[in-house]
């Protein structure tokens, strides 16, 4: 896509959003959690937005995941609680891997949600028929899905499977995450499904959408640092702005560095995945490790200088850092993706 055509998206995007059911309402009513409205998928096949990544002879745009990537910081920058980010890293996965399902996912008749590994392979398993039993971990997108990709162990081999939520032995349990997005538990008994593949195929799944939070945490950041800058330069004490505290211009300064950093992560992170969609990522665990080290204590710091209005629910800044405390959690903690990490060999390169 021309950079004038990725503009013009992102300008709708920003406006459809501030229109549609915005983060506004939604913190409004976030007792009864941060839900979807029920026809803002359905609308955002309309608009074209499901078939962004999806391969043209898929009937998609064929959009890299450079431009992916830029949708996705919009999503963070509202919390939009629709799944469209693990839509649009997964999509072209499952497409290439099942063709005839391209068109129900540019359609929004398909909607896929995605169980985390580390709590889904000890308890889900599967027999030599691929049937499953047992229940799934925490799953992202799993409240309207129609599908559900579970990583887990078949005859020991760990495999993904593309589960139909319609199909027999499916219980379907209520449950939210930290930040009040609806992800439901299930759980499987002798449930039938289809094999995508074996431990590469997981761990890429998984790493997309781990990139995915990445990215989303980059919009959420970025947002929650103007939002507290808006803040500090309203907000007057003995007569002067608190923008005007020369301990809080560093703070903010120091925040402002670790936002820098995400986004360039991210950035990098989205040419390594355009240039090598099959191949290894280093960035990545780099990235989604500084998700829980340094934007999740970047964000806690702007609570700390926003004060007490920080961590009442009718703020939006506490949501915000919900949201990186899941995405810090999902798909790899720190400590798991640090684990990742071949320090000497990348030195050695270096």
């Amino acid at each position: 896509m021309e950079r004038e055509d990725i503009d013009l998206l992102l300008d709708t995007v920003r406006r459809w959003f501030s229109v549609n059911h915005p983060m506004e309402v939604r913190v409004a009513a976030f007792r009864r959690g941060n839900a979807e409205d029920v026809s803002t998928w359905s609308r955002m096949a309309e608009l074209g937005w499901l078939g962004l990544s999806l391969p043209t002879d898929a009937g998609g745009f064929g959009a890299g995941y450079g431009v992916s990537f830029e949708l996705i910081r919009e999503i963070g920058r509202d919390a939009r609680p629709e799944p469209l980010d693990l839509h649009l890293v997964l999509a072209p996965m499952l497409a290439t891997a099942v063709p005839t399902l391209a068109g129900a996912l540019a359609s929004g008749a398909m909607r896929i949600g995605l169980a985390d590994r580390a709590q889904s392979e000890d308890s889900v398993r599967c027999d030599g028929g691929d049937r499953l039993n047992g229940r799934a971990g925490t799953v992202l997108g799993g409240e309207y899905a129609t599908h559900l990709l579970v990583p887990t162990a078949c005859a020991n081999v760990s495999s993904l499977l593309l589960v139909d939520l319609q199909a027999e032995g499916v219980v379907k349990a209520p449950a939210r995450l930290i930040d009040g997005r609806h992800a439901p538990q299930f759980s499987f008994r002798s449930t039938p499904s289809l094999r995508l593949g074996g431990n590469a195929v997981v761990q890429r799944a998984l790493d997309l959408a781990a990139a995915a939070q990445v990215v989303d945490s980059a919009g959420v950041l970025d947002a929650a640092f103007a939002l507290t800058l808006d803040y500090l330069k309203q907000r007057v004490q003995f007569g002067k702005p608190l923008s005007s505290q020369q301990a809080v211009q560093h703070k903010m300064a120091e925040i402002f560095c670790d936002l820098q950093q995400l986004l360039a992560l991210a950035g990098r992170l989205a040419g390594e995945l355009d240039a090598a969609p099959e191949g290894d990522w280093p960035t990545l665990a780099v990235a989604k490790s500084f998700v829980g080290r340094r934007a999740l204590r970047a964000a806690g710091q702007l609570i700390q200088i926003s004060g007490g209005i920080a961590v009442t629910e009718e703020y939006r800044l506490t949501h915000f850092y919900r949201r990186l405390h899941v995405a810090a959690t999902l798909f790899g903690s720190a400590e798991s993706q640090l684990a990742r990490i071949d320090v000497r060999g990348q030195l050695l390169s270096a």
